[in-house]
Order: structure tokens, then sequence, then C-alpha cells
């Protein structure tokens, strides 16, 4: 699959907003992503993230990823945002994730975490097999979330190559 990565532009909103409902549509009581795409639009222009993607194919926007730094007293920390059309993660994925793992050597990264609905199975597994672990389990506006997280030196995706 040939992707092409860029910067989000005003008009790709609405698309990463379908994209993110689709990639919970598996999900049992799967939770609106207005308040999520509110917040990464808003984030975007405060300074918080650091560095945000598309990943488009010839079928449009097949994935998005936001790295951002909110905490500065917390050198190296970065929460990350992602969101892959369920049906590429294994071609989409990969090539997002090695991206992903050279930016955050180039900002200095030591930790990187995320959060998901723990009922979304399949992409906590396909995070797991990228070499992320999960830290803890928290309550979301009743829905159970896991935090998972991955060390530098990223070791667990070295072997990964572009397609």
């Amino acid at each position: 699959m040939d992707l092409q990565l860029r910067v989000p532009r005003e008009e790709d909103w609405p698309a990463i907003l379908e994209l993110a409902h689709r990639s919970l549509a598996e999900m049992p009581d799967a939770p609106r992503q207005d308040e999520w795409m509110r917040n990464r639009r808003s984030f975007a222009a405060s300074g918080g993230i650091q560095e945000h993607f598309v990943a488009v194919s010839e079928e449009g926007i097949v994935g998005y990823v936001a790295i951002e730094r909110r905490n500065r007293t917390l050198e190296g920390l970065y929460r990350l945002f992602m969101v892959i059309e369920p049906a590429s993660r294994s071609t989409v994925g990969t090539n997002l994730f090695v991206e992903l793992r050279e930016r955050l050597i180039r900002l200095g990264a030591h930790q990187a975490w995320m959060m998901e609905f723990e009922a979304d199975a399949g992409f906590i597994a396909y995070l797991n097999g990228m070499g992320f672990v999960r830290t803890k389990t928290v309550d979301l506006d009743g829905r159970i979330a896991v935090q998972l997280k991955i060390d530098e030196p990223f070791d667990s995706l070295a072997g990964v190559y572009r397609a």
C-alpha cells in the first residue's frame, strides 16, 4: 500500500473523526468521538502537540497520529493518540509505527503512553504486539480504559521496516 504522510489540513478533520468512529465500531457501546476531535484540534492550536500527521492512501485518510507533551516538568514523557483503519492495521499501522518511532527518537522521548478503551481488545492486542505494555486500568465515565506505555529505545520497533 502506497502511503503519504503529511500534516493534517483543516478539511481533514471530518475524515479523521469518521476514521475514529470506524476504529471503535466493533467495540460494544462505543463512545462518540466528537470530544476527541475537538480536543485534538484545540490541542494542535495550543502548542501541546509536538507532531501530528495523517496517513493518506488512494482510499483517503487511513491513519492519524499525534504526539503530545502536556507536562513540561516530566522530561521525555509523551502521550500518543492514534487511529488506524481497522482493516489496515497490519500494513498502515506498521508504517505509522516506524515513523512514530523515528519521531519519538528525534524528540528525545524516554517513554510514550496511550490510553485505550479495554473493550477495544483487538487494538490493545495490536499495541502489545508493537511493544506497549499495560500499566494501569482506569474508569473513564463508566468505561474501563487501560494505560499502555513503551520505553526507549523502542527496541520492539527496531526490526520493523517500511513495506
